[in-house]
């Protein structure tokens, strides 16, 4: 969809948001310009200045943008970019700004789009212009970078690399070494994904060589890509377990060591314990490990496999990476005197890639979980 608004904008100051390439040989501008000119009725040229593009509807009226790359833009740079928006209107700048990313969160997209922000996404074809006399908001098919030519994507163990980084090393010093034995992978896959992480700027870089150590420079944008390229896959089964509330639920759930095997409470339900939320527990959903089968889970539980009404869900995955950073639940303060030393959970980021793009209030539950994440790490 696209059409022709008149409206009256306003400019922030990009200076702090340094340009910086999204992809080795290809310039943000080059990429852009490629995607635009796949929007039917659309032309882009090259602009008079460097990194600028000409953007027109039709032949008709022109549009100059300058294209501010920022390969990964996390809500909290995103309020940034906002609030020096809304302090750049008293100055009369008139200029248009094109975010060129790889790829936003919908509450990002939200945040920009309802401040009048352009931007175009390299992954998943989504582009909004605006600008005095031009709205264009399409998502164009079949273009992008493909995933499969993306090295060291979060994913699987990758991801547990993300998760290390967000779990125990937020405010320390990242030495290769260390995080790879932390996180239980190769030396050469965690320099692998720490080398990513920093081209994409989450990631600071400080000395050379043996010396050389990292720290994480934007815990929002680590959270939004590790959930973005995470695949959540697996097997999932619904069980009927009675009980009387989702309360009565988890406290039934450390009959699960009865199996002597691993098992970890996981999503919305686990987000909301780590930052209560909803008043009333929604219906809890569990890791397991890949090789019991749900039938012996309902029958610890006192429960059945059933296609409908589920009331508990059980998630199974045969890498069962899940469990690397499980936990015994263990909160600061008490929760309606559920069993703290035997329920077991997965770790705060990860109850967050789990619930951000939940059904029903998960998305709300996941907001305060990453407050917490972002602002104070592992508290």
């Amino acid at each position: 969809m696209q059409r022709n608004i008149y409206c009256c904008c306003k400019y922030a100051d990009w200076s702090k948001f340094t340009p910086v390439k999204l992809t080795i040989n290809v310039s943000p501008t080059e990429w852009v310009s490629r995607m635009l000119q796949g929007i039917e009725g659309l032309e882009a040229h090259p602009g008079s200045e460097p990194d600028s593009l000409c953007v027109s509807v039709k032949a008709g009226h022109r549009t100059n943008f300058e294209v501010v790359s920022i390969p990964v833009l996390s809500q909290e740079k995103a309020d940034e970019l906002v609030r020096s928006w809304q302090d750049s209107a008293r100055t009369g700048s008139r200029q248009n700004k094109l975010i060129a990313t790889r790829y936003l969160s919908s509450a990002t997209r939200e945040l920009l789009r309802g401040n009048g922000i352009s931007w175009i996404e390299e992954r998943t074809g989504i582009c909004r212009l605006f600008a005095s006399g031009l709205l264009v908001d399409v998502k164009l098919e079949g273009v992008g970078q493909k995933e499969s030519a993306i090295r060291a994507r979060l994913r699987d163990r990758s991801g547990l690399v993300a998760e290390t980084l967000l779990l125990k090393l937020l405010h320390k010093e990242i030495r290769l070494t260390n995080v790879a034995k932390q996180a239980h992978v190769s030396t050469a896959l965690a320099s692998r994904v720490l080398t990513r992480l920093s081209k994409l700027k989450l990631l600071d870089t400080h000395g050379a060589g043996p010396q050389r150590f990292w720290k994480v420079s934007n815990a929002g944008g680590l959270l939004d890509l590790w959930a973005s390229e995470e695949q959540s896959g697996g097997q999932i089964t619904g069980l009927y377990v009675w009980s009387r509330s989702p309360q009565e639920l988890l406290k039934k759930l450390p009959q699960l060591n009865q199996l002597d095997g691993h098992w970890a409470l996981a999503g919305t339900a686990a987000a909301n314990l780590y930052a209560p939320t909803l008043t009333t527990y929604p219906d809890p959903s569990v890791w397991i490990e890949s090789h019991f089968a749900a039938r012996q889970v309902a029958t610890v539980l006192g429960g059945e496999v059933v296609d409908k009404g589920a009331n508990l869900q059980i998630l199974q995955s045969k890498s069962n990476l899940v469990f690397e950073n499980a936990t015994f639940w263990a909160p600061s303060h008490s929760v309606d005197n559920l069993p703290i030393q035997d329920l077991r959970i997965i770790s705060r980021p990860r109850a967050y890639i789990e619930t951000v793009n939940a059904g029903g209030r998960g998305p709300e539950v996941a907001q305060n979980l990453r407050q917490r994440i972002v602002s104070n790490g592992v508290s």
